[in-house]
C-alpha cells in the first residue's frame, strides 16, 4: 500500500488532477501576489509578535519578513545565497533501487534524465528556499505527450499560500476560504530544512537571524544619522526676547538651518549666531564594530563559521579550515534534498511509468573526485617503480588534459628507464648508476688504460677512503632498508612517508663533503706528481 509523506494511505491521482495546476493565485481569495512589508519600522515588540503569530498558525507576516531580510540586508542575502548554491558543487547521482532488475534500471535512467534536465536542475535553488524560511513548496508540471509521464517543469509556489494544520503543526495544506485544501498526490515537492529540532515553521534560518537583522539595522540607522551630521558645527541663534517677534524668530531659525546646508544665511543686525565646534572621536568606529559584530553572528548562524565571509585575522589558512566546516553543512543539506527528491520526484515517476513493486531509484549528492596533481606526481615517482599500476585515463583526468586521438601530433618525452625484475619482489627500475657505492671487487674487474692513470689514482683514493671509513656498509644498509620498505608498503601514501623519512636520515651532506675532499686531494697530488698516500 502506498502512503504519503505523512504516512497516510495514498490514493492514485487522476490524469486531470496531475495535468491541472492546483496552487494558483485567484482574485478575491487568500492566495494573492500582493505582499506586506513588516520590516518597515521593525522594533522588538513587533518582531516578537510576528514570530509568536507564526508558531500559532499565521505565518504570513513572518514569511514576508524573511523575504524582506534577503532584500534589505546585503550580508544576509550573500551568506544565505552561499548556503543554497553550495549544492551546485556536488554531483547528482541516480542508481537503480535493485541490481539485476530491468525495470529498476529503466526507472533509474528515467529519473536521471529528469533530474539532469533543465526543468529540475534549475529549480533546486528554489527548493532550497526552505533553508531560510523553514519549508518550501514547488508544484510538478507533468507532461503526458510522450509514451511516458515526464516532468515538464517544477514551479516554485509562494509559501504564504500554505498553512500548517492546527493539530500537529506539521502537515501543510493549501490555504483557501474553506479552511484549506489537501495537497494532491504526486503534485508537489515539499522540502523541510530544519536548522533546529521542533516545528518546521520554527526551523528556518530567517527566524534565527531576525533579531540580528533588527539590531544591526538599528545601528545602521543611527550611523546614517551620525554621518549626515558628522563634521557640522553646532549652530546656536540668539535673539533679544524683549525685541524679537515671532517672524524674527522664524527668520533666525531659517538662517541657522541654512548655515548647516548652504553655508550661507542672512539675519538682522540685532541677532547673533554662535558656531560651536566639538571634537568627535571614536564614535564612527563604534558603529562599524557593532554592525560587523552582527554580521559575524549572522555568518555563524547561516554558514556555521565566520572567516570565509568576514575579513578576520588568520587569512588564507583560517579560511581553508572553515571551508571544510561549511562542507559538512553542505553535505547535510544535500542529504535532506536527496531524500525529498526521492520521495516527491523519483517515487511518482516510478509509480506512474512502471509496474507496481518496481524499486524506487536511489538519489545521492556526492562531491566530485579531485586529485592533487603534485601528490600524484610524487606517487608516480616513488610508487610507480615499486610496481603500482596507474591508468592513463586517471592521469589525464587529474591534470584536466584531453587524451590525444589516434594519429594526433603530441609532445615527445624521453622513454622511461628499463625495468629489472627481481625474484620475489616488485619491479625495480634499473638505475643509470649503481645504487651501492663501488666495492673493491668491482674495482679490480674495471678496465684500465695508461691514459687514465690519474683518474685511476683518484678513484683508488676515494674507494680506499670510503671502504676504510665504513661508508659502503652504511649506504648498503640504508638502500636495502629503503627498497624493502617500498616493497612492503601497504599504500602509496605509506611509501611516500617512508621516502621522506629516508631523506631526513641519509648522510647526504657528509657524503658530498667526503667525496669533494677526496677528489680535491687526489687531483692536487696527481698534478704535483706526489704520492696519493
Amino acid at each position: 500500500m502506498l502512503v504519503d509523506r505523512y504516512g497516510r494511505p495514498l490514493r492514485a491521482p487522476t490524469t486531470d488532477e496531475l495535468e491541472t495546476e492546483q496552487a494558483v493565485p485567484t482574485l478575491g481569495s487568500v492566495r494573492q501576489i500582493a505582499t506586506g512589508h513588516p520590516a518597515e519600522g521593525l522594533e522588538p515588540l513587533r518582531l516578537a509578535a510576528i514570530l509568536h503569530s507564526a508558531e500559532t498558525g499565521d505565518a504570513t507576516a513572518y514569511l514576508e519578513l524573511a523575504e524582506q531580510m534577503e532584500e534589505k540586508d546585503l550580508h544576509y542575502a550573500a551568506v544565505l545565497g552561499v548556503r543554497k548554491r553550495a549544492i551546485r558543487s556536488l554531483e547528482l547521482k541516480v542508481e537503480p533501487g535493485a541490481e539485476d532488475d530491468t525495470a529498476a534500471q529503466e526507472a533509474a535512467d528515467l529519473v536521471r534524465d529528469a533530474l539532469h534536465g533543465p526543468a529540475v536542475r534549475t529549480s533546486l535553488i528554489g527548493i532550497l528556499d526552505a533553508i531560510g524560511k523553514g519549508y518550501s513548496v514547488s508544484e510538478l508540471i507533468w507532461d503526458r505527450s510522450g509514451p511516458r509521464w515526464t516532468i515538464a517543469g517544477i514551479e516554485r509556489v509562494d509559501p504564504r499560500w500554505f498553512e500548517f494544520d492546527d493539530l500537529t503543526g506539521r502537515q501543510l495544506r493549501l490555504r483557501g476560504l474553506a479552511g484549506g485544501e489537501e495537497l494532491r498526490p504526486w503534485k508537489f515537492v515539499v522540502h523541510f530544512a530544519e536548522a533546529k529540532s521542533g516545528l518546521p515553521i520554527r526551523g528556518g534560518l530567517a527566524r534565527l537571524a531576525a533579531w540580528g537583522f533588527m539590531f544591526k539595522h538599528f545601528t545602521i540607522r543611527d550611523w546614517a544619522i551620525f554621518t549626515e551630521a558628522y563634521g557640522h558645527p553646532l549652530r546656536i541663534g540668539k535673539y533679544d526676547p524683549a525685541l524679537a517677534s515671532a517672524q524674527d524668530k522664524a527668520t533666525l531659525l531659517r538662517a541657522v538651518r541654512s548655515m548647516g546646508t548652504d553655508m550661507a544665511a542672512i539675519i538682522p543686525n540685532n541677532m547673533l549666531v554662535d558656531i560651536i565646534t566639538t571634537a568627535v572621536s571614536g564614535t564612527q568606529e563604534l558603529y562599524e564594530r557593532t554592525a560587523r559584530y552582527w554580521d559575524e553572528q549572522i555568518s555563524k548562524g547561516v554558514l556555521g563559521q565566520v572567516a570565509t565571509t568576514d575579513a578576520i585575522a588568520g587569512g588564507h589558512a583560517v579560511g581553508k579550515i572553515h571551508e571544510e566546516v561549511r562542507g559538512d553543512i553542505r553535505d547535510a543539506d544535500a542529504d535532506d534534498l536527496a531524500a525529498t527528491l526521492m520521495r516527491d520526484v523519483a517515487t511518482p515517476l516510478t509509480q506512474l511509468n512502471f509496474p507496481p513493486g518496481t524499486p524506487v531509484p536511489v538519489i545521492r549528492f556526492e562531491p566530485p573526485e579531485r586529485v592533487d596533481p603534485e601528490q600524484l606526481l610524487k606517487l608516480m615517482e616513488i610508487a610507480g617503480p615499486a610496481g603500482l599500476r596507474i591508468a592513463h585515463a586517471d592521469i589525464y583526468r587529474a591534470f584536466a588534459l584531453r587524451e590525444p586521438s589516434e594519429g594526433e601530433e603530441v609532445l615527445a618525452f624521453s622513454p622511461a628507464p628499463p625495468v629489472t625484475i627481481r625474484p620475489g619482489g616488485p619491479a625495480i627500475p634499473a638505475p643509470e648508476r649503481p645504487l651501492a657505492l663501488p666495492s673493491p671487487g668491482r674495482r679490480e674487474l674495471a678496465a684500465r688504460s695508461a691514459d687514465d692513470a690519474h683518474e685511476d689514482a683518484i678513484t683508488a683514493a676515494i674507494d680506499e677512503m670510503i671502504d676504510g671509513g665504513g661508508m659502503q656498509q652504511r649506504m648498503d644498509g640504508l638502500l636495502d632498508e629503503l627498497l624493502e620498505g617500498i616493497r612492503s608498503a601497504e599504500s602509496p601514501e605509506a611509501a611516500l612517508e617512508l621516502v621522506a623519512r629516508f631523506e631526513a636520515r641519509a648522510p647526504d651532506a657528509d657524503l658530498r663533503e667526503l667525496l669533494a675532499r677526496a677528489i680535491f686531494g687526489a687531483r692536487m697530488a696527481a698534478d704535483m706528481g706526489a704520492d696519493l698516500k
